[in-house]
């Protein structure tokens, strides 16, 4: 068996070749002829160095070199970014290029499948940023003030939907979310009946089974799920935007992360937002494979979500008057959360 140095030098040296692009892990055991667990741990080893990025895309890891000469630089921090898994963020695309050029660090996605579970792992410290609802990071500083929004981002590519043909007086969402904001605002405004029992999924599984069950009246969910409704039968009644839910996701860091960082973060977030809305096709491929989302799909979905990159506290004011649970003095909690200027 070789030693492991020359291993090392052959992956290195195969995926220089590869110029920089997404270099499927298997090729790599395969076309060198070595272990697939010797090519593991080394890979291992050069993500922990800084040298390489993997993504998981279906049941097969991508490789990336990040380093093109193979120069050891020392280990590159990572800010690791908690998303809900969602056709709604590829301007992360362009982030995370500016963030390596300009902070030399990486941007390494980590997916979710609801925004308490993003949202959570930002308050516990398992995440240095999230992307996650405005609704949700209210609530959550209102018991941990352990983070600070300092962007913006996307909104709209949320649908509340209906089969008339079922019969079942339920309406599925997702909890404490923008989706479940426009399900409030639905009710309040007498588009979904009032008598109508909410059901939370947990992931977007649980509501296709629901629907394959006849059990889903109403859906209020986002792009790309509600094109799997539309395709069972489902039509929409309005889109979110329709209800002047004008943020969804914004941009989170925690206080781990220091002021000055944080300061340069935002800053190079708007910048990518500004941007990324120019030419949003540009930033589709590296987006598609982190979330494991066909590129076709997310190309549907950046004509479906519209760029927001400022955080303006009297706008966000407004959306939190909207919020059905009261959160402990809004304005006190908006002078505190809100970091970035208005």
């Amino acid at each position: 068996m070789p030693p492991r140095s020359i291993v090392r030098e052959k992956l290195l040296e195969a995926l220089r070749m590869s110029a920089g692009e997404l270099v499927p892990q298997s090729y790599l055991h395969k076309s060198l002829k070595i272990s697939r667990s010797r090519v593991s741990e080394i890979l291992d080893e050069l993500e922990r160095e800084g040298l390489i990025s993997r993504v998981k895309v279906g049941n097969q890891y991508l490789v990336k070199l990040l380093d093109f000469r193979g120069e050891p630089t020392g280990r590159l921090r990572v800010f690791h970014v908690g998303l809900v898994w969602s056709s709604e963020y590829p301007f992360l695309t362009i982030f995370a290029k500016k963030v390596k050029e300009k902070l030399n660090a990486i941007i390494k996605t980590v997916v979710f499948t609801s925004s308490i579970q993003a949202t959570r792992a930002l308050v516990l410290g398992d995440l240095e940023l999230a992307l996650t609802p405005a609704i949700t990071q209210i609530h959550f500083y209102s018991a941990f003030k352990n983070f600070r929004i300092i962007g913006g981002g996307a909104y709209g590519g949320s649908k509340v939907l209906v089969k008339d043909s079922v019969s079942a007086h339920t309406t599925y969402s997702s909890e404490l979310s923008t989706m479940d904001l426009v399900r409030s605002l639905s009710v309040r405004e007498g588009i979904i009946p009032a008598e109508t029992s909410t059901r939370y999924f947990r992931n977007p599984e649980e509501i296709l089974k629901a629907i394959s069950a006849g059990a889903v009246k109403y859906a209020v969910v986002w792009h790309p799920i509600y094109r799997r409704l539309e395709g069972a039968g489902y039509r929409e009644v309005l889109k979110g935007e329709d209800l002047e839910v004008m943020y969804c996701c914004t941009l989170a860091a925690s206080t781990i992360v220091s002021e000055e960082t944080r300061r340069a973060l935002s800053n190079i977030y708007r910048e990518s937002l500004e941007e990324y809305r120019k030419a949003p096709e540009r930033w589709v491929d590296w987006y598609s494979l982190q979330v494991g989302i066909p590129r076709d799909v997310v190309l549907d979905g950046v004509r479906e979500y519209k760029i927001n990159p400022v955080l303006s506290k009297t706008d966000l004011r407004r959306y939190a008057s909207k919020i059905p649970v009261e959160i402990p003095n809004a304005d006190t909690v908006l002078s505190e959360v809100l970091e970035a200027e208005e």
